[in-house]
């Protein structure tokens, strides 16, 4: 990833506490470049170990490319810095990616922005994008791009804000302890939203209790004059969003909620109901977005409201010049309606998104579900799927289970649903070998509706593909 920012070699060495191994400290830099096939010259280049490569090993091809500094935590093989030009600064730390992060940090207090900090275990990403939407209209804005919400890509997206930006929506994401605590520790907001708290990367955070633990470690790291916004229909986390002495706003569809959506009309094509805030009611009438996109849309009004801004200014424009971010794409051939929700998945999102097609299924004559595993969930994942196929059962006329937990599927599936079709395969590849329309679609005059969903890990979006291709 390329950052466009003007720092000097200085004050690189005084935010990562680095040591000046070549070059001087009046060496300027154009931007921060992570990869050497996209660095530009004047950019100095970052260099971060992945888990399949090791960024050390290309500084040849960043010096080749114009790179005036390279920052290293070991000098790679082959290195000899008197081979450098002395044009070039060559910037010791300790750990890259640390340091990354301490120069986020350093960036941070020079800003004059009020940021925003959005976490939680489903909708952080939508939340983020509808919150953009809405306070871009108000206030010169900046947001993390695409999925830049972990230990790389929120210290990136905190650099490439601009001096003179007033608002910075970033969306912090985790799978292991302690990552929500340095991500907000470095970003250090002024408002932050927990959207949702599920089973989510169990393997990382242990169980339902760690997953909170690590979403609730951004209200620790929130200003004290900051503001807290919270999904109040889960009891879990209202009850700990308690312990905290800042100021609170909480959204659900209770009506105990400082805002609320209530008299919720869902059908095919719309959805209609009243925001409720402050005993003052705004109607709202918009495009079947979800159920679940509502909260998340609910948690970005939070936003507005902690900004100062006014829920009458904002309301009347959503769905039309204030656009609705969804994550799910929609496809329409022929006489078959496919939602591509392949993004992720973990129990609550897969909930959300069975409802949601049960929702938009009201013309069609057969609901088809393709479901892949559920990453991450640790020990109780055999649990998970069991329940998830469990609710399979209750809403899809036709099942396709793939992946490693497929037979888990298929078990909390026939639980429910004896006499349904269902398939299981042991991965995407084995569905595609054996795919065609007529064998898993009979009857395809039919008007169907087909879900695919699974985790990311699993590249599900290659069924979507294949479906369009055969539908075209």
């Amino acid at each position: 990833m390329n950052i466009e920012i003007k720092l000097f070699t200085e004050e690189i060495i005084k935010a990562t506490s680095g040591i000046l191994v070549n070059g001087d400290m009046g060496i300027s830099f154009r931007g921060i470049s992570t990869d050497t096939r996209i660095i530009k010259p004047g950019y100095l280049f970052w260099a971060l170990k992945g888990e399949r490569f090791d960024g050390h090993d290309f500084y040849k091809d960043a010096i080749d490319k114009g790179a005036k500094g390279l920052v290293f935590s070991h000098f790679p093989k082959g290195f000899n810095v008197e081979n450098i030009p002395k044009t070039i600064s060559v910037i010791l730390v300790r750990d890259t990616l640390k340091a990354l992060g301490d120069l986020a940090a350093f960036w941070r207090k020079k800003l004059n922005s009020t940021i925003v900090a959005i976490t939680g275990s489903c909708g952080k990403t939508t939340t983020k994008e509808i919150t953009y939407n809405i306070i871009s209209r108000f206030f010169k804005s900046a947001k993390n791009q695409a999925n830049y919400n972990n230990l790389i890509g929120v210290p990136l997206s905190l650099l490439s804000i601009k001096e003179n930006t007033e608002v910075g929506i970033l969306e912090l994401g985790t799978n292991q302890k302690g990552e929500i605590e340095r991500l907000s520790q470095i970003v250090k907001p002024q408002i932050s939203v927990i959207t949702s708290v599920y089973p989510s990367h169990l393997e990382g955070l242990g169980s339902i209790e760690g997953v909170l633990e690590e979403k609730i470690s951004l209200f620790k790291n929130t200003s004290l004059n900051g503001t807290l916004i919270y999904n109040f229909d889960q009891e879990i986390l209202r009850k700990k969003a308690q312990e905290f002495s800042q100021n609170k706003i909480s959204f659900g569809f209770d009506s105990k909620a400082d805002i609320s959506f209530q008299n919720l009309i869902l059908n095919e094509n719309n959805i209609k109901g009243e925001i409720i805030f402050k005993d003052t009611s705004y109607f709202l009438e918009i495009e079947n977005i979800g159920k679940h996109n509502l909260l998340n849309l609910l948690a970005s009004l939070c936003v507005a409201i902690a900004l100062g801004l006014d829920l009458k200014e904002i309301i009347p424009r959503i769905g039309k010049e204030i656009p609705i971010f969804k994550r799910a794409k929609f496809f329409e051939k022929e006489n078959i309606f496919i939602i591509d929700d392949t993004y992720n998945a973990n129990p609550g999102s897969t909930k959300a998104a069975l409802e949601f097609l049960e929702t938009l299924s009201k013309n069609y004559k057969k609901k088809v579900v393709i479901l892949g595993d559920m990453k991450e969930l640790g020990q109780d994942s055999e649990k998970f799927h069991k329940e998830i196929g469990e609710l399979v059962g209750e809403i899809a006329d036709s099942v396709f289970f793939i992946g490693e937990m497929a037979k888990i599927y298929e078990k909390g599936f026939k639980s429910k649903e004896k006499n349904k079709k269902c398939q299981t395969f042991s991965s995407v590849e084995e569905f595609l070998e054996n795919f065609s329309l007529e064998y898993f679609f009979e009857k395809a005059e039919e008007k169907t509706i087909i879900l695919v969903k699974g985790s990311r890990a699993l590249r599900m979006e290659r069924i979507v593909e294949k479906l369009l291709k055969e539908l075209s």
